[in-house]
């Protein structure tokens, strides 16, 4: 029986949010030049995304490869422009509010930085949730098995009492490792199905 959906929050609860075009205007540069600079950040990203540096670190880092001044503000301007373009996905919400009201607990499982998680809160993006294991709060980043496995804890559930639902492909793998099911998001209609499939033939 599945007792908990734990979810991928940028790109299946929300919109996906194209940061290579907010650092572009940021910056006041071309995305291609952003995504080159991006390439070489991988691991001041995760240090970001764990908490390990700031938001404010991780823009100076950017800046001093691309070697040109961060704006001042400019995790302001970012935080700003992922307001500007939040946007629920609607299936998503009227899923987590249907396996909700049969009793089973939702979760967020996010590789996420803090001014992002400042701009969901704003939103009141996380209140439809039991509970959250953001990578910025919690130090652990995926696809790292202990971050899986410490949701899996808290939540009080075994691995196979669970649906885990992401849009990268290669965040799944950890979870089925631990007997954990799992949905690729590849849209709202296929994501949707695919979940209460499970949950129906798990009865």
């Amino acid at each position: 029986m599945i007792k908990a959906v734990i979810f991928d929050y940028g790109g299946v609860v929300k919109k996906s949010h194209i940061l290579t075009g907010d650092l572009a205007k940021i910056f006041n540069i071309s995305e291609e030049e952003v995504k080159k600079v991006y390439e070489k950040l991988s691991e001041a990203r995760a240090q970001a995304g764990k908490g390990l540096i700031t938001d404010d670190q991780l823009f100076q880092k950017f800046s001093k490869i691309l070697g040109k001044p961060a704006p001042k503000g400019c995790v302001d301007m970012a935080k700003k422009f992922y307001l500007d373009t939040f946007v629920f996905i609607p299936e998503i919400i009227d899923l987590i509010n249907e396996v909700r009201a049969r009793g089973i607990k939702t979760a967020v499982l996010s590789n996420i930085s803090v001014f992002e998680t400042e701009a969901i809160d704003e939103k009141n993006g996380y209140d439809m949730f039991d509970d959250l294991f953001l990578s910025c709060r919690e130090g652990l980043y995926k696809p790292d098995l202990a971050f899986y496995s410490l949701a899996i804890k808290r939540l009080g559930v075994n691995p196979e009492e669970c649906i885990f639902i992401d849009d990268k492909e290669k965040n799944l793998p950890p979870a089925q490792s631990i007997g954990m099911k799992t949905v690729l998001f590849n849209n709202p209609t296929q994501a949707v199905k695919e979940i209460f499939d499970i949950i129906n033939s798990e009865k």
